[in-house]
């Protein structure tokens, strides 16, 4: 809603100085994949619209603004097992849905470049949350053991970088206020973990949880297949650019 980020800031005015945390996005991979025009619309020109209006809004009220641009860890290049990704790590997305949020970065970089805003881009790992729609990992394992359904896991021996959205919330609001520090300039950080979990070991959590008295039964039943043609097998990151820069 562009006419309330306006209404918001001028509400403000100039006692605080704003950071706006770019959220929206399509983020469904098989949708970006079956309308990358749209995708593109949506992540990047869109995305960087709002962020030119916003600085715009801000320094028409005499306020100094700073962007929180949110991205994906899936626009680096595959790396070999046990490698933790940098911010310094060879980027090459393999989806519409990473491709365009690279895309994005680098848009968003030469319009901070050319306007002197703040910048700082945050790629974010894997995500879990209570309540993800159904085609996210967490509900789709959930959703096969209570059906018993254990059979042909895509993926199931790749390993992810996975974090709590409500952590990655606390993240965001840590970047925005780091990034409202003159002289930060623009940053690109990873918020992740460190830590790689195979999605195997999710599974084992949830059949745990599900039916502890036939956990070796129902794994028992449990195989892999291939992942989707967009996926690598390994993607862990590096949190220390991001706990230096909070």
């Amino acid at each position: 809603d562009r006419a309330g980020l306006r209404h918001e800031l001028a509400s403000l005015g100039s006692q605080v100085d704003p950071v706006l945390v770019l959220l929206a996005a399509r983020v469904s991979v098989p949708a970006c994949e079956a309308d990358p025009e749209g995708t593109f619309r949506t992540n990047v020109r869109h995305t960087v619209e709002t962020a030119g209006d916003f600085v715009e809004w801000a320094r028409e009220l005499s306020a100094d603004p700073s962007v929180v641009y949110v991205s994906t860890g899936h626009v680096y290049a595959e790396q070999p097992t046990g490698t933790k990704l940098t911010e310094s790590a060879p980027t090459a997305p393999r989806s519409v849905y990473a491709r365009s949020k690279l895309e994005a970065e680098e848009t968003l970089g030469r319009l901070a470049a050319e306007r002197g805003f703040r910048l700082t881009v945050a790629r974010v790992f894997g995500l879990m949350a209570p309540a993800q729609p159904a085609s996210y990992l967490l509900p789709g394992l959930i959703r096969r053991v209570r059906t018993d359904d254990l059979v042909g896991i895509p993926g199931l021996d790749y390993v992810r970088d996975y974090l709590d959205a409500r952590d990655v919330c606390d993240d965001l609001l840590d970047l925005a206020v780091a990034a409202r520090e003159p002289g930060s300039g623009r940053s690109v950080l990873n918020v992740c973990s460190g830590e790689g979990v195979a999605i195997r070991d999710v599974l084992e959590t949830i059949v745990r949880l599900h039916d502890p008295d036939d956990e070796k039964g129902l794994m028992s039943h449990a195989s892999a297949a291939p992942g989707r043609p967009t996926d690598v097998p390994w993607i862990v990151g590096d949190p220390a650019a991001f706990v230096a820069f909070t």
